[in-house]
């Protein structure tokens, strides 16, 4: 009779292989575990101060909100750095435009012959009136409305300064004053090319002065003695202009006395 083992040695090589195989699928799911398990690295503080939140699933149920401190950053990551140029580039500067005064006929023009606008008053017979004298065209009791343009260093004109009223408007540029007296004189620059003033006293008395003609100089009739209003306004054609103003003295005509003859005694 023959000597047999107790185990069959044929099985032997299935039984390893089915050992291994169990043991490599315990390997694999303990190194799946392990992976699953493995606490997540820690974010790295930024620069940034930022707050978080955490709300639970029940009402009522969070977290207060957190400030986490703000890294201080290294100068060329906050500063970052720009290549110089090779040129200076000037700012940009808006400059606003200044209106054009309007041109106006020039009545005279000398090499230092300058132009303004008129100071805007506001026209009124509540200013002081004059008083015999002369007065230049500058003078702050005369009234201009808007238009006019104040000429300065014109040689030919009485202290070198001239008011123009450039072009026609509506209503016409005027310029008023009070005087007091019986008369009024009015001096002006004359020119072919030039237009017609309007001359207006008190209200009710109207005369035209054609300034295109040869003589600069405008003289009222008499009025009775008193306070007058004037209004020079520019009526039509080209430029007008007024140089000053003179206001005669009143002249009083002494009475002559009558002496009584004596009477001869019978």
């Amino acid at each position: 009779m023959e000597n047999r083992p107790p185990v069959d040695r044929s099985l032997l090589p299935p039984i390893l292989i089915g050992v291994a195989a169990l043991l490599g699928i315990l390997f694999v799911v303990l190194l799946s575990r392990l992976n699953a398990t493995r606490p997540a690295g820690e974010p790295e503080p930024t620069a940034t101060i930022f707050k978080f939140t955490f709300l639970g699933t029940e009402p009522g149920i969070s977290t207060p909100l957190t400030e986490e401190p703000a890294e201080s950053l290294p100068t060329d990551f906050l500063t970052p750095e720009v290549p110089e140029s090779t040129s200076e580039v000037p700012p940009f500067l808006i400059t606003p435009r200044s209106p054009s005064a309007p041109t106006a006929t020039t009545i005279v023009t000398p090499p230092n012959l300058t132009q303004q606008p008129a100071t805007r008053t506001p026209t009124s017979a509540s200013e002081p009136p004059l008083n015999p004298g002369t007065y230049d065209d500058t003078d702050a009791r005369l009234s201009y409305s808007d238009g006019w343009i104040n000429q300065t260093n014109v040689s030919t004109a009485f202290q070198g300064t001239l008011h123009v009223s450039a072009a026609l408007s509506e209503p016409g540029n005027s310029v008023t004053f009070r005087f007091i007296g019986e008369q009024v004189r009015l001096f002006y620059q004359s020119g072919a090319s030039l237009g017609v003033m309007l001359i207006t006293v008190d209200g009710s008395k109207q005369y035209q002065l054609n300034q295109a003609g040869s003589s600069n100089e405008w003289v009222s009739e008499k009025y009775a003695s008193g306070t007058h209003i004037v209004t020079l306004a520019h009526f039509r054609g080209g430029s007008i202009n007024l140089d000053y103003i003179i206001v005669p003295d009143i002249v009083v005509t002494a009475t002559p006395s009558v002496t009584p003859s004596p009477t001869r005694a019978p």
